[in-house]
């Protein structure tokens, strides 16, 4: 510094003018760029939380299609056995087609929440994809046994009406009282009850091994991308 100033009274007045300018032109750039890199590292900061709370609601919405998607399954993995146990004077189809509407319908939304969070269309389509193959593989196994299931189910409520008749009448009404015929018959019937839902199982399990491999993938999928490094700060940089 004082080499500068002794140098400054050798020069010329406008010289010296010159250096000073120059010298507070530097002070000024280097606070403007201290500031600018400042401002850059609040940004990116900001957009890093932003980035992070998006991993954290993308996780989350994964999680829950998962659920969904697994209480669907159940279900119709479970439907045909569930409704043979029914009481034949409750086994209403209409019940059925009602719980598999509504576990869908939580199925599409988790979809649709999905939806707008992935950035990755290849894992889009392949959430869509299995699910579309469950639907594929389950209806048509289901839409064959429940038909038959109604039609023995209403045979053996026959059989049962007649001996609840029976018992009010405090076993007195000869008319009501089963007969031989009706418990050979009520054998038949649940016999071929059972039939059909080993049936099922057994179609069931003959598709399942597709779908069991496709899920695990996928889950494996889903696992990479949400544990994915982050690798900018770019909201829209992975």
């Amino acid at each position: 510094m004082e080499e500068m100033l002794k140098l400054l009274k050798e020069s010329s007045p406008i010289l010296v003018l010159l250096a000073i300018l120059a010298y507070f032109a530097k002070i000024f750039i280097e606070k403007r760029l201290e500031g600018f890199a400042g401002r850059v590292e609040e940004i990116a900061k900001t957009s890093l939380d932003v980035k992070k709370e998006l991993r954290s609601e993308e996780r989350s919405e994964l999680v829950a299609l998962r659920v969904a998607v697994e209480k669907w399954e159940y279900f119709l993995q479970t439907a045909v056995g569930d409704f043979a146990m029914l009481d034949p004077a409750k086994a209403e189809v209409a019940t059925l087609y009602k719980k598999d509407k509504k576990l869908f319908l939580e199925v599409r939304l988790a979809i649709v929440r999905v939806a707008t969070y992935l950035r990755n269309k290849v894992l889009e389509d392949q959430l869509m994809g299995a699910i579309l193959k469950i639907r594929n593989v389950y209806y048509p196994l289901i839409n064959e046994a429940i038909p038959k299931l109604i039609d023995l189910q209403a045979q053996i409520g026959l059989i049962e009406n007649k001996l609840k008749a029976f018992q009010l009448s405090g076993m007195k009404d000869m008319a009501y009282a089963p007969t031989e015929e009706d418990r050979q018959q009520n054998l038949k019937l649940q016999t071929l009850l059972t039939a059909e839902v080993a049936k099922f199982s057994q179609a069931f399990l003959g598709q399942y091994r597709s779908i069991a491999e496709q899920m695990v993938a996928l889950k494996e999928d889903i696992n990479f991308y949400v544990y994915r490094p982050i690798s900018g700060t770019g909201i829209n940089k992975e």
